[in-house]
């Protein structure tokens, strides 16, 4: 039986002035919005979603459950930016997580959509959960970029994803089994960007209060800068032994599959004496393994020599191919547009069987500073063989625009001079 502790802090930072995080910590739910856009645009995002999850509390064990909530979440913050145009664009981030049963016990369910992190501290230990949703972060899973320049990216606060987009929701879940004295953290960026991993673990191991610990957390990170909103949520994991004369949520499944038939009571038991046999008479059988069983039959070996080579050959070719498909796929680079920015992804366009291409990076030209003319052939995918080639098609790009714009500029300078004489020589002939 798992048993779950929460404690929460939050706190609008040093810098801002209206605090865009929400947090709702419970033993059934605990989770961290972090909205943004506009005015107050991103603690209504980030508000709206965490009633949306509180309001479906039952339902929240279970992926499909937490995708449902996240979805009419998502729903909700998109009818708000249409009904109400100064929450036009908002939009807010979120990490959950709940227990969820299994026929194995219990297991911690997270889920995220964008940078809010949650981090598992264990024997003194932390470790990230969540994956970031970010261009940085993208780019690093990628392996073209490194983590240490991922913190120092002029996009290091674009994310992918965010609830308040239209569509599909598309939540990571992760499913962990915690184990007694584990704790979790879910904190929004303003947190994780200012204390690091090993301040984190000393506060962890430090501050047995969850609510306590919380505090301690958004206090050092607004001692290290408090730049952003900065939220966070301690849960503690208390796991007991398991009972089935007590059953959990998890143990009401596995239950009935363990029940034991009741001894039947209309047999006499036998008198006890007849209970023993001479071991002489009838010899006491021997197990046999499966190898001794196949030996004995004279059935043929399985794995021969040439049943190794053979595989290990398949195994080759089939590794080669894939090798080679793979290169093949991401082999490119190519540019389009998205909207109104240049975009490079790194693989073929469209993909290729089930590699699919992955966005690098987005440039800060936009299709505004690149002549008209050249917008078609970019709706169409420009293939270069490198990333230093697509950033140096989308800077030739921009040069023939400003050349363009420098030479218009010129014309339309110059004309009016050349009608100057004409004018003296009337003013003169007036004279």
């Amino acid at each position: 039986m798992t048993v779950l502790r929460a404690g929460s802090a939050t706190d609008v930072g040093q810098v801002r002035t209206i605090n865009q995080d929400c947090v709702f910590a419970s033993a059934a739910l605990c989770a961290v919005a972090d909205g943004m856009g506009g005015h107050v645009g991103g603690e209504v995002a980030s508000t709206s979603a965490i009633d949306v999850l509180e309001r479906h509390l039952g339902s929240l064990s279970s992926r499909v459950g937490v995708t449902e909530a996240l979805q009419m979440a998502n729903q909700s913050i998109v009818d708000a930016s249409k009904n109400d145009p100064s929450l036009a664009g908002m939009g807010t981030t979120m990490v959950v997580a709940t227990l969820m049963a299994t026929e194995h016990g219990d297991v911690l369910l997270v889920a995220n959509i964008g940078d809010s992190r949650a981090y598992l501290f264990r024997k003194g230990n932390v470790s990230q959960i969540t994956d970031d949703h970010s261009v940085p972060a993208e780019m690093v899973r990628a392996g073209s970029l490194t983590e240490a320049e991922a913190k120092v990216h002029p996009q290091r606060h674009v994310i992918t994803r965010a609830l308040g987009i239209p569509g599909a929701v598309d939540p990571d879940f992760f499913e962990l089994i915690l184990a007694d004295g584990d704790r979790i953290l879910l904190c929004s960026d303003g947190l994780s960007n200012e204390v690091d991993n090993e301040e984190i673990a000393r506060v962890l191991a430090s501050i047995s209060d969850p609510g306590a610990a919380a505090e301690d957390l958004v206090r050092r990170a607004n001692a290290n800068g408090g730049a952003d909103n900065i939220s966070a949520v301690v849960l503690d994991a208390l796991v007991t032994d398991e009972h089935l004369d007590e059953p959990t949520q998890a143990h009401a499944i596995v239950a009935p599959l363990a029940a034991v038939a009741p001894p039947r009571t209309d047999v006499p038991s036998a008198p006890e004496q007849e209970t023993f046999i001479d071991r002489e008479e009838v010899p006491t059988p021997k197990k046999e393994g499966w190898y001794a069983r196949r030996k004995r039959l004279g059935m043929p070996r399985i794995l021969t020599v040439r049943l190794v080579v053979f595989l290990l050959l398949l195994g080759g070719v089939v590794y080669g191919c894939w090798y080679f498909l793979r290169w093949y796929a991401n082999s490119t680079y190519y540019v389009t547009s998205q909207g109104t920015q240049l975009v490079v992804y790194h693989g073929r366009p469209g993909g290729f069987l089930w590699f699919k291409p992955t966005l690098v990076e987005v440039s800060p030209i936009s299709t505004s500073q690149v002549l008209p003319l050249r917008l078609p052939t970019l709706q169409s995918d420009v293939t270069e063989t490198s990333l230093r080639a697509a950033n140096s098609y989308i800077a030739n790009l921009h040069d023939e625009y400003l050349q363009s714009t420098a030479s218009s500029a010129t014309t339309t300078t110059t004309a009016p001079a050349s009608s100057l004489p004409a004018l003296v020589w009337h003013v003169s002939s007036a004279i």
